[in-house]
């Protein structure tokens, strides 16, 4: 919606400067935005005898601002710097109330305002150009939607106690590339180094970089320390994620000690000092840039080098025990090209020397406008065709590269629908998604949960999608530093990786010496991927071509691959046929009956997860019904899922069931105290052990035996453990039990 006064701070800049060489005219729209901003900018430039305009608050504008306007600055003062001043806290959303270009008590008003917005409660109203430079910008001083009130709080902290250094922060709450940039300067103040400004010459001064001066003097601190050093430290683990809830005082007590543990665990450093919770250079390193102290060990490499037995005897001996390695493709240009593409022959080398191999998708030129959907349902084909070529196991994760630097407002029309693109595909093909790029757009992947895992290129500390993000919880691989290891025939150069080993990759090639078509094993993988509670165990029912059985936290899973099919044709009420990838309309219309009772939103009630089952499964049958009593599980209740797939691809034909049953164990329920999972316990016993005479309807009992199985293999992962019953599990069974008892239970 357009502003009254900006819409007549436009117009007044293109009455007035309109004629000016090198001033652009602004779109007359009411609208706040950055040619609203440049324009202002570069009238204040003419209004300062400036003829070479820009859209930059240079030295030159703040010197000239410092030497001519400044000293003038007091009530009654008129010019049009003052009303140029105006417009800009108009744009800015702080009312001057005035805009006729005098110096009034309510311009002092507005400066202070903005000055107490950031940090600066009892500002002087003295409008230097720092604040000039503040105010003739986009940036926000007050919290912003998706802002976080700590990290406000340490914006104006740095504002106050290190502005010298970088001038006047943005107090808006995000964590971004400036904020990022002003902890290193503050750092860097308490190590003592001059702002730029005030070094003699040939003196280290603060550059907002963690180069090998502020290495050198960055110090080691332990509980009983206290100061700007230990606040520091405190920020630096908030917006990693840790130390959550302060306090943000300096002191160094044993609980921030606790909190560099656990960061240092996250991130599997191999500090000693670090873990046990002595913050030393690895802390400070690793809080502070995104490749971390660069000097610390590593049991992954990545290299484009096609491995010869030499090179993966060098890894093996310098402690690498995971490498990646591209599935296509070559490197270089002309007669530097060179290919990149893994071979067999380097797999049989890799892997019989006991390293693991995750591989990499990156057949691209790093350009933005390369990433689309359709480049993605592409880039999977190719991925997948050449990973079965090669044997690589179903159920591998495939990370596919984001190369460059996205901006954040880019990654939602270009990286978005690209791993949409590549999950759609790659699922069908049996393989799981992993991300590489940086710290932000890996997580928005995951965010979207098309991708389960990130590689993150952590090495280029200059992106801004590394600058001020955390890294992503769901990281397995951390490349962060490029050399060349090894010397003669076995020098290779590599990328160093740590790993956080929740993806162990390829450890064998696969080989099918079973009756059934590859497609089925396809299927099987795919449904771990859409079911992550049971890639694993699904995995080894591929792999082992018989029962498998997986403990996570609470529940305990089965799962059985069989020729011998048991459900038959589907009865519309307890089964149902899967034909053209749909499961047939009766399964639904339960599940909407269901969750129109509950009043769930259509993804409340889980359509979509059976939506990707019938894809998947194409052709076949498909049951929910309470698991059969095993001597094993005496004394607990579950689920059984039953899937018969059926069909023709390739000219080869077969059937096959898949059982999964999952338990839940009632002594770790019990032992574990936690009411809402013995909540859910309860209400599933009744309603499965409940007669037919209770049971008001079988279609219900069905769909909520849908909505409970959904809820627990859709949004777990391997360390459920930690938070069994999420999500769906927690809405149906404990905030909606009653309800659901009503309806199904006579």
């Amino acid at each position: 919606m357009a502003d009254e006064m900006v819409l007549e701070t436009q117009q007044w800049l293109n009455n007035n400067y309109g004629n000016v060489p090198g001033f652009n005219k602004v779109k007359e729209d009411g609208k706040t935005g950055w040619p609203t901003i440049y324009a202002l900018i570069r009238a204040l430039q003419h209004e300062l005898g400036i003829t070479e305009l820009s859209d930059n608050f240079g030295t030159d504008t703040s010197n000239r601002f410092d030497s001519k306007i400044v000293p003038k600055l007091e009530i009654g003062y008129k010019s049009n710097v003052v009303r140029l001043i105006q417009y800009a806290f108009w744009c800015k959303g702080i009312s001057p109330v005035e805009s006729g270009g005098e110096f009034t008590e309510y311009t002092l008003k507005a400066i202070k305002e903005l000055q107490s917005d950031a940090g600066f409660p009892n500002g002087d109203g003295k409008f230097t150009s720092k604040w000039a430079k503040a105010l003739f910008d986009m940036s926000a001083f007050v919290l912003v939607s998706g802002g976080d009130k700590t990290v406000r709080t340490m914006q104006q902290w740095l504002n106050v106690n290190y502005n010298i250094y970088f001038g006047i922060l943005p107090c808006d709450g995000i964590y971004q590339r400036a904020t990022n940039t002003a902890l290193i300067y503050a750092l860097q103040s308490e190590e003592g180094l001059p702002p730029e400004s005030e070094a003699t010459e040939g003196q280290p001064f603060a550059n907002g970089n963690y180069g090998n001066t502020t290495t050198q003097l960055t110090p080691t601190l332990q509980v009983g320390d206290s100061g700007g050093f230990v606040e520091i430290l405190q920020y630096g683990l908030y917006v990693n994620g840790f130390y959550k809830k302060g306090p943000f005082n300096g002191n160094f007590t044993d609980k921030l000690a606790t909190e560099i543990s656990k960061f240092a665990s996250f991130m599997e450093y191999d500090s000693r000092n670090a873990l046990a919770g002595i913050a030393d250079i690895t802390t400070f390193k690793g809080l502070l840039i995104s490749s971390g102290d660069t000097n610390r060990t590593a049991i992954g490499a990545d290299t484009s080098t096609q491995l010869t037995p030499a090179q993966v005897k060098t890894l093996v001996d310098n402690g690498v025990k995971y490498v990646g390695r591209y599935l296509t493709g070559s490197v270089g240009s002309g007669s530097d090209e060179r290919n990149k593409y893994l071979t067999s022959e380097e797999i049989d080398s890799i892997l019989g020397s006991g390293l693991s191999i995750f591989p990499i998708y990156q057949d691209n030129y790093p350009e933005v406008k390369y990433f689309n959907k359709e480049q993605g349902i592409s880039d999977a084909i190719a991925a997948a065709k050449a990973a079965i070529k090669l044997g690589v196991p179903y159920g591998t994760i495939i990370y596919f590269a984001v190369d460059v630097d996205v901006e954040d407002g880019d990654i939602a029309g270009t990286v978005i629908p690209y791993f949409e693109g590549v999950f759609g595909t790659l699922t069908g093909y049996g393989f799981r998604v992993g991300v590489y790029g940086t710290r932000n757009v890996c997580q928005r992947v995951i965010d979207q949960k098309t991708a389960v895992y990130a590689f993150v290129s952590d090495m280029s500390t200059g992106y801004s999608g590394n600058l001020g993000f955390a890294m992503p919880q769901d990281w397995a691989f951390d490349q962060f530093f490029e050399y060349t290891v090894g010397s003669g025939e076995g020098a290779v150069g590599i990328d160093q990786v740590g790993v956080s080993q929740v993806d162990l990759g390829m450890q064998y090639v696969y080989k099918n010496t079973s009756n059934y078509p590859d497609w089925f094993f396809q299927k099987l993988a795919a449904i771990g991927i859409i079911w992550p509670m049971l890639s694993k165990v699904i995995k080894a029912t591929i792999e082992l071509e018989q029962d498998a059985y997986f403990d996570a936290g609470p529940f305990h899973i089965y799962t059985e691959l069989s020729e011998k099919l048991s459900i038959g044709e589907g009865d519309n009420e307890t089964s149902f046929n899967i034909s053209k990838g749909e499961i047939s309309n009766s399964f639904y219309e339960q599940l909407k009956d269901f969750g129109d009772a509950l009043s769930l939103s259509g993804d409340d009630a889980k359509t979509e997860l059976y939506h990707k089952l019938g894809e998947i499964v194409e052709g076949g049958v498909f049951q929910i019904t309470p698991a059969p009593f095993k001597e094993k599980e005496k004394g607990n209740v579950g689920l059984e899922v039953k899937i018969d797939f059926e069909g023709e691809k390739e000219g080869k034909t077969g059937e096959v069931e898949l059982t999964i049953d999952v338990y839940m164990n009632k002594k770790t329920i019990d032992d574990s105290g936690d009411d809402d999972e013995k909540d859910a316990y309860d209400k599933l016993e009744k309603i499965t052990n409940a007669k037919d005479s209770e049971v008001k309807s079988k279609s219900t009992q069905n769909a909520f035996y849908a909505q409970f199985f959904s809820g627990i293999v859709e949004e777990s992962s391997s360390t459920i453990g930690e938070a069994v019953l999420l999500a769906i599990v927690l809405a149906l069974l404990i905030k909606f039990g009653p309800l659901i008892l009503t309806l199904i239970l006579a």
